[in-house]
């Protein structure tokens, strides 16, 4: 694999981050399961580190997270 700059590697884990979220927003079990809950978490927090980034509002996150995808 080819390695990426900082800025690539932030980019990508935002679409990765945000696609997944996507998905456990439509899975109806996702705030009971658990697992599931556990993920949508977790991605919901690293979404809100990655917001300390001074590049994050520019390439797409600048809404609040916990709104987009509440707990």
């Amino acid at each position: 694999m080819e390695k990426l700059t900082a800025k690539e590697t932030l980019l990508y884990l935002i679409d990765m981050l945000s696609l997944s979220l996507d998905e456990l927003q439509r899975e109806k079990r996702s705030d009971v399961d658990p697992f599931l809950y556990g993920e949508k978490t977790a991605y919901a927090e690293c979404l809100e580190l990655i917001q300390f980034w001074e590049g994050a509002q520019a390439h797409g996150l600048d809404y609040k997270i916990e709104k987009k995808y509440p707990l």
